[in-house]
């Protein structure tokens, strides 16, 4: 945990992260507000009162739990990517913007069995943006050369050109990103459905992954498809205790996984 300013990745005191813990907490209440509002807007099935009850509260707990993970715990710090001390403040902002773009997209998946393009495309768009616009909010380098001679006492090297053109290689990974997590999607959506003789996952799922790719770069958007069959079991048990739904589409699996992976 955090012990003073000097040794913080974020520059703030334990007190400080606590409290922009709470403050997360309550911006939740607020946003996960709009985020039903918006949901209503995208569905045209009409919403129980439970379901509102639990994206709102959801969207709390998840922004003030990815708070904590990111800077009272420092979770995402990692020696190879430190971003300028304002861009580490805009990674945060970034994923909990992403995770309110998941909030939406499981619950119109989950009521109506479809992640509508106004949730996924403007994110992903969004996404490319911001790692332009920032250079270094990646959790890890489009690429790394493990092939130098003092790899193990210095780790990877970061090659010249990401250290020079910052901005460039925020294209670079972010595309990167949204183009394996859509590519690798729409590979198994077509291997399933030649196999099964139905479609296992919808466009949905591919622009939802493109979006979290476009976020959290390609290493870990492989990780969040290789995670989504796992969280199929809590997911299901989940769905079918709060909304009585005996079958639960892919793309909340996929959201869990992101959540995970972040």
């Amino acid at each position: 945990m955090l012990l003073e300013p000097s040794r913080s990745f974020f520059h703030v005191t334990t007190e400080q992260a606590w409290l922009l813990t709470v403050a997360a907490f309550v911006v939740g209440l607020v946003a996960g507000t709009f985020l039903t509002g918006w949901v209503n807007r995208l569905c045209e099935t009409p919403p129980r009162q439970k379901e509102t009850i639990t994206t709102v509260l959801l969207t709390a707990t998840l922004f003030a739990l990815a708070t904590f993970v990111i800077i009272v715990l420092e979770g995402q710090h990692v020696n190879e990517v430190v971003p300028d001390v304002g861009w580490r403040y805009g990674r945060w902002i970034a994923h909990l913007g992403l995770l309110a773009l998941l909030i939406v997209a499981t619950a119109t998946d989950l009521r109506e069995y479809v992640i509508p393009d106004q949730i996924t495309l403007p994110g992903i768009v969004l996404g490319v943006l911001l790692a332009t616009a920032a250079g270094d909010t990646q959790l890890m380098h489009f690429w790394v050369d493990w092939n130098h001679p003092l790899v193990e006492l210095q780790g990877p090297e970061i090659p010249t050109w990401l250290k020079q053109h910052p901005h460039w290689h925020g294209v670079v990974w972010s595309l990167a990103g949204a183009a394996t997590g859509a590519g690798v999607t729409w590979l198994a959506r077509g291997i399933s459905s030649a196999v099964l003789g139905q479609e296992a996952m919808g466009l949905g799922d591919v622009t939802l992954m493109a979006l979290i790719g476009s976020v959290l770069g390609w290493q870990a958007v492989l990780f969040v498809f290789l995670f989504a069959p796992f969280c199929g079991i809590f997911v299901g048990l989940a769905a079918k205790a709060i909304l009585n739904r005996p079958y639960v589409p892919y793309g909340p699996y996929l959201s869990v996984a992101a959540v995970i992976v972040m």
